[in-house]
């Protein structure tokens, strides 16, 4: 998975954010730490999607496109490497209301980036469903089929 800063957060990498934090007392390295790892973890994965990361207030907001002005389709905070909480955006055509989000708690750094890869599907940021187009770095690196007569 490749996956950045927003542009729109300029003044620190995704990873200087979340070193600074695990140099300051118990709880804040904690959560520092378990976030480092994690994003270590999602960078890590076989995934060819582009993601952007918004941080606020400790937490990993991840977006389909590099803007703050689109929807943050999965946010997830650690507050240590056994405690994580994640939630998604649910699509327009399956959320009860507006802007509604599905919730839920990991115990495990392997059942959140489990959970996670089940709320970027799911909120379909990444899918052709919301954006008619190819999401995927290996999509926009092929050149387009021409059919020949």
């Amino acid at each position: 998975m490749h996956l950045v800063r927003c542009h729109d957060q300029k003044s620190k990498t995704l990873d200087e954010f979340y070193k600074e934090i695990s140099e300051h007392d118990r709880v804040d390295r904690e959560i520092g730490m378990a976030m480092l790892s994690l994003l270590a973890r999602l960078r890590a994965l076989p995934d060819g999607r582009d993601v952007w990361g918004l941080t606020s207030h400790y937490r990993l907001c991840l977006l389909a496109t590099d803007s703050s002005e689109t929807p943050w389709f999965v946010t997830v905070v650690a507050l240590n490497e056994r405690n994580y909480f994640l939630e998604y955006l649910m699509p327009e055509r399956l959320a009860p209301w507006p802007h509604a989000y599905v919730r839920g708690e990991a115990l495990s750094e392997d059942d959140a980036v489990r959970m996670i890869l089940i709320g970027m599907e799911r909120s379909e940021g990444w899918s052709d469903k919301r954006w008619g187009r190819c999401r995927t770095r290996r999509c926009r690196q092929q050149p387009p089929h021409r059919s020949v007569a």
